[in-house]
């Protein structure tokens, strides 16, 4: 979780994961199910979208350069994957936070 977290802004794949502990990848998605409850993705996509908020809240980069930065296909996928985790758009998310 510790890999996941702090190489948000990298392609991650779970034959790294389980490198950096030195364990097969099916044990790892085992063991993130039944720890989590969520598949390995499901947390790789909830981590880069955390820190894509922070990114709206926090600096001025365009929606692209987040979802470049953040190593998403397009900025279609990454704005389609905040709004169904979020309820609302990167822009409305950036513009509800700025009004607080």
């Amino acid at each position: 979780m510790n890999y996941i977290r702090s190489h948000t802004n990298e392609p991650i794949h779970m034959d790294d994961v389980a490198a950096q502990i030195d364990r097969s990848t099916s044990y790892v998605t085992k063991m993130f199910k039944s720890e989590l409850g969520i598949n390995p993705g499901a947390y790789i996509n909830r981590c880069k979208l955390e820190e894509a908020k922070s990114l709206l809240t926090y600096t001025e980069k365009s929606l692209s350069e987040i979802s470049n930065y953040l190593c998403y296909s397009s900025q279609a996928h990454f704005q389609t994957a905040f709004k169904k985790q979020y309820g609302m758009t990167p822009m409305q998310y950036r513009d509800k936070t700025r009004q607080m």
